[in-house]
């Protein structure tokens, strides 16, 4: 039996516990159609934006204090009864050892998903940030380092714009790294923030496959969520995409418009 179906076979829930996470996902994903789909607009765009975030945030909290914490706690107790049983048995017999660690890697992993899942919705710490210091956080945390040779140009700020744009900035960055990882097959990325003539201008390349013309025009969700976040904000965005990669340049306001 492989270690997938022994853990299956063991714990039952295991096939339960993926299908919420895939349920949370797709939920996160409904969030950034809901807005492509509506088409936000210059006059509402903000608002439902705004409400899309504090969705996201209560999702990473329940997340967190329903699955997370539980699970921590799971691994403690774990730990403490290792513990108590080498200190009062000595040994403990192979097969309770090997069950023990099959527990332990099981909640492990569990928890690792959820950090994950939790920070992806809503990163507890970037909002408190610089955008420049926000956006290295991103990158360092994305794991895109790992698998492009990385670029960064992230040049300090005259001033921090409004709340509202710089959500807008991170959103779009986060947005095209994911991109980047899941699509491109690139091997090099750049991402640089700049600003002039009271824009900050945000740009992202890769040297990857390039996004065919045909989904390109008709815009995937992430495409989307890119073009009105910037958009929401009194922005504007371009993207440009061939075999030799892809280029994505976000310019907004300091302040929301």
């Amino acid at each position: 039996m492989n270690a997938s179906a022994d853990s299956y076979a063991l714990f039952p829930a295991a096939g339960a516990w993926a299908e919420m996470l895939a349920r949370i996902g797709e939920k996160h994903a409904r969030l950034s159609r809901a807005a492509a789909a509506l088409g936000v607009s210059r006059r509402h765009g903000p608002s439902l934006l705004a409400e899309i975030e504090r969705e996201r945030a209560r999702i990473a909290r329940e997340l967190h204090a329903g699955a997370g914490q539980p699970l921590a706690g799971i691994k403690m107790n774990l730990e403490l009864l290792d513990g108590w049983f080498q200190s009062a048995q000595g040994t403990m017999p192979k097969e309770a050892e090997e069950a023990m660690g099959r527990i332990r890697r099981l909640a492990e992993s569990a928890l690792g998903q959820v950090r994950s899942v939790s920070h992806r919705l809503h990163p507890p710490d970037w909002q408190n940030l610089s955008v420049t210091a926000a956006l290295r956080l991103l990158v360092d945390e994305s794991g895109i380092a790992e698998r492009c040779a990385t670029t960064l140009r992230l040049d300090p700020l005259p001033e921090e714009p409004d709340h509202a744009v710089r959500v807008a900035l991170y959103r779009c960055a986060q947005e095209a790294i994911s991109n980047v990882l899941r699509h491109s097959g690139a091997t090099k990325f750049g991402l640089s923030l700049t600003s002039g003539a009271g824009l900050i201008h945000l740009a992202l390349r890769d040297d990857g496959r390039g996004i065919p013309e045909e989904a390109l025009k008709r815009g995937g969700i992430g495409l989307m969520s890119i073009r009105e976040h910037a958009r929401s904000v009194g922005g504007m965005s371009r993207i440009a995409s061939d075999l030799d990669g892809t280029t994505i340049q976000v310019s907004v306001p300091f302040t929301e418009d």
